[in-house]
């Protein structure tokens, strides 16, 4: 099955650019509209919609107003807005379409850079889709049996630290070798697990694969692996207590060890998790607060958890290089972080441009992005541990 993408741009010549570009991806259906009015209703028609490229400002129905229509669709593709105004008008539609439901949303600023916006897209077509055909129905039971054939594995992103250039933590990624459907990413089956209550299913495997690596091969002394912890783990004492076992069992310290949360999960019942947090840092694991930027969190909150790591979310760094408003937001998150001595990983690194900014104003940040290392099987993750150069190495010169 074809990947349906729907333009929305009022220009014919920018229009047809961006048709032209699209049709560069493999296995894509090209859908256009001169305005917003019109590209409603194709999306309304399209049975399985993956992608919508719009432009903000257009006559009639614009970009913002067909977003807010398309939210009540039932099935939400992905996002790429379009603008020649000020970033800061970019940053903003972004933001709305992630407070409307929409899990995948990009901006680039016109006029385009041809490049960048093929691997933008790219990404996106990849997120939305799993990097498989569109059409893609998985129950319980389905999860339930990948998990009981060993189905579901551990790929690794590297983090790496600017000043060696090496990897210096690797963030445990939970896929799905589908027999059907190829490799799938969590948001086929995470929602679900953690829905019925099932996630420690999952989790215990990450953990014991992810405890394994660290145990049995000698590249990785000196590497922290980054585990992420779900609502109903937080607060599972049991839990806790197995994974002190299955440390002990292997002799890793706990400071190998970043135990991820967000910023919801972190203060939705907060005596109860502050104190499932102490009680974890008593014992010697690292903390880390994860999407950091993308909720309601305080300097008072931040100050009371027991933290050593705040990751700073991908919709802070996307762009950086030219957002003016969000170098003033960086740079009072940054500052913060140093005064409460936080380790600090900047997520989301995807192009050239944000890679050289951060290197240049922020050479203390932990970075981590497809920029750099894309996740890998345990088995190809020895070669990712450097950045990867020409192109990285190139960009920072």
């Amino acid at each position: 099955m074809p990947h349906h993408i729907l333009i929305a741009e009022d220009s014919p010549s920018q229009r047809q650019l961006l048709a032209k570009l699209c049709r560069r991806l493999p296995g894509v259906e090209v859908h256009e509209a001169s305005d917003g009015r019109w590209a409603l209703q194709l999306a309304q028609q399209i049975t399985q919609l993956d992608l919508v490229i719009t432009d903000v400002n257009m006559p009639g129905m614009d970009g913002i107003a067909l977003v807010q229509a398309m939210s009540r669709l039932v099935t939400l593709p992905a996002l790429m807005f379009l603008s020649g105004d000020v970033p800061e008008l970019l940053s903003g539609c972004t933001r709305a379409a992630e407070e409307l439901g929409f899990s995948h949303v990009g901006h680039c600023a016109k006029p385009v850079d041809p490049n960048e916006l093929l691997a933008q897209l790219r990404l996106m077509l990849e997120r939305q889709t799993g990097g498989t055909g569109p059409e893609i129905h998985i129950t319980l039971a389905d999860i339930m049996s990948g998990l009981a054939h060993n189905q579901f594995c551990a790929y690794y992103q590297p983090i790496f630290d600017q000043y060696s250039r090496q990897a210096v933590q690797l963030e445990a990624l939970a896929r799905w070798q589908h027999p059907a459907h190829g490799l799938l990413g969590p948001q086929f089956f995470i929602g679900r697990l953690e829905h019925d209550d099932a996630i420690m299913l999952l989790t215990r495997r990450m953990v014991q694969t992810s405890l394994d690596l660290l145990d049995r091969q000698p590249w990785t002394r000196g590497l922290r692996v980054s585990l992420n912890l779900s609502r109903s783990l937080l607060h599972d004492g049991d839990f806790f207590d197995w994974l002190l076992q299955e440390m002990e069992t292997r002799r890793i310290e706990p400071s190998r060890i970043v135990l991820e949360i967000t910023e919801t999960l972190a203060f939705n019942n907060l005596g109860n998790t502050l104190a499932s947090l102490l009680r974890m840092r008593m014992r010697g694991f690292e903390l880390s607060l994860d999407d950091y930027g993308t909720g309601h969190t305080t300097l008072e909150h931040v100050r009371d958890l027991p933290l050593t790591e705040l990751k700073l979310d991908r919709t802070l760094i996307h762009d950086i290089h030219r957002d003016r408003r969000s170098w003033s937001i960086l740079k009072a998150t940054v500052d913060m972080g140093r005064q409460l001595g936080l380790r600090m990983v900047a997520e989301g690194v995807q192009n050239p441009d944000d890679f050289t900014y951060l290197r240049k104003h922020y050479p203390d940040l932990l970075l981590q992005g497809y920029y750099l290392a894309m996740p890998a099987p345990a088995n190809e993750l020895r070669q990712r541990l450097r950045w990867m150069a020409d192109g990285a190495d190139s960009a920072s010169a």
